[in-house]
């Protein structure tokens, strides 16, 4: 049997469940590290107070299965596994060792180290089983600690894919959360300029140090001012909303900040009452980012482990993963920055108290031990 945490009543629990057996290209995984990504799962643990239903990310009862392969013929038909009843499921990102394979996984073994993706499968539990299209090898020079970040990495990466920015362009990233950071030292990485946005002074230092080359405390005309001339007065070519906000401020802001024909990127969770005026005065066009990158949310992809042909999707979410590895294996990524909180496996739920206070650390990582 393994530990796995759970959320039930918005209090944190550990519950024994069965150890999971690989089904056809399965990667069984003992973690060494898993992340707490604070946002997504402070907002689960408050779900489950008034519905555990309601507060499952993915999978979940009432989610409808879209049809994005053919549907002209017989496809596979492995599933998602859908979560608890009576709880909701914790945690997406970790890394670990290889226990076991499925007879059709090629080139992975038991003791190889890996890092692995998956709101279904790669939850904080001792034991799982995840996808191969959900897991990647890491290389004996980056940390397993490290490589538990994978997740966020590949939805930083993602979001600043999606943006269309180039070298000598800038964006602006709303929020210097543990997202909004991974993303500024990404662009600074490529050549891209990162103007921050965020009303934690303390954070606006960090994403400094990590490589913005302007900070933003609030969305006034004094930042709009400073941005403009900033960027030779045409506004900046995309900006990222990483940041939570129940009203629609930061999105009608970012319209402002924008030059003509920018981009507007949606990370975060935040109002949509959009200013048509605002809207159509940059031109602006607006867009999702999906979680880890093409293939998230399709069993076809996820579950039964068929590849988007690379010559179509250059970077889908398993090669964002990979990529996001590389990048910590050529020290581009600064993880000790973030100054996240290792907090033992066992005791899980001090983790989460100190995530929900007002001065949170960005994020904990729960340890499992050797």
């Amino acid at each position: 049997m393994a530990r796995r945490v759970l959320a039930q009543g918005g209090e944190i629990i550990l519950r024994e469940v069965p150890d999971p057996t690989p089904g056809p290209g399965d990667v069984v995984v003992r973690p060494r590290y898993s992340v707490i990504s604070p946002g997504t799962e402070r907002s689960i643990v408050r779900a489950t107070r008034t519905s555990v239903a309601e507060a499952h990310e993915y999978p979940n009862a009432a989610y409808e299965w879209r049809t994005i392969r053919s549907g002209a013929v017989r496809g596979q038909t492995r599933m998602p596994q859908m979560p608890p009843a009576d709880a909701a499921s914790l945690g997406y990102s970790l890394a670990g060792t290889v226990v076991a394979v499925g007879d059709d996984v090629l080139d992975l073994r038991p003791g190889d180290r890996v890092a692995c993706s998956g709101s279904q499968c790669a939850y904080h539990c001792e034991l799982v089983a995840v996808p191969r299209s959900l897991t990647v090898a890491v290389p004996e020079a980056v940390p397993l600690e490290a490589a538990a970040h994978v997740t966020l990495g590949a939805v930083s990466i993602e979001a600043l894919r999606r943006t269309g920015c180039r070298f000598g362009e800038t964006v602006a990233v709303f929020g210097s959360g543990m997202l909004g950071l991974l993303i500024t030292q990404l662009a600074a990485s490529a050549g891209i300029y990162v103007v921050a946005l965020d009303t934690n002074t303390e954070r606006l230092t960090l994403a400094t140090a990590l490589g913005a080359v302007a900070t933003l405390a609030g969305t006034g005309e004094e930042g709009l001012a400073r941005v403009r001339a900033l960027t030779g007065g045409f506004g900046v070519d995309a900006v990222i909303v990483a940041a939570a906000d129940p009203g629609s401020t930061l999105v009608n802001f970012a319209f402002d900040l924008l030059r003509p024909g920018g981009r507007v990127v949606a990370l975060g969770d935040f109002g949509m009452d959009l200013d048509r005026k605002r809207f159509f005065a940059a031109q602006a066009t607006f867009v999702p980012s999906v979680a880890y990158g093409p293939g998230r949310y399709d069993p076809v992809y996820e579950e039964n482990n068929v590849d988007l042909p690379v010559n179509a999707v250059r970077w889908t979410e398993n090669r964002n993963m990979g990529h996001f590895v590389r990048l910590l294996a050529e020290g581009r990524i600064d993880l000790a920055a973030m100054k996240a909180v290792r907090v033992p496996f066992a005791e899980a739920p001090s983790a989460y108290r100190a995530l929900f206070t007002d001065d949170s650390p960005l994020t904990a990582v729960l340890d499992f031990g050797d």
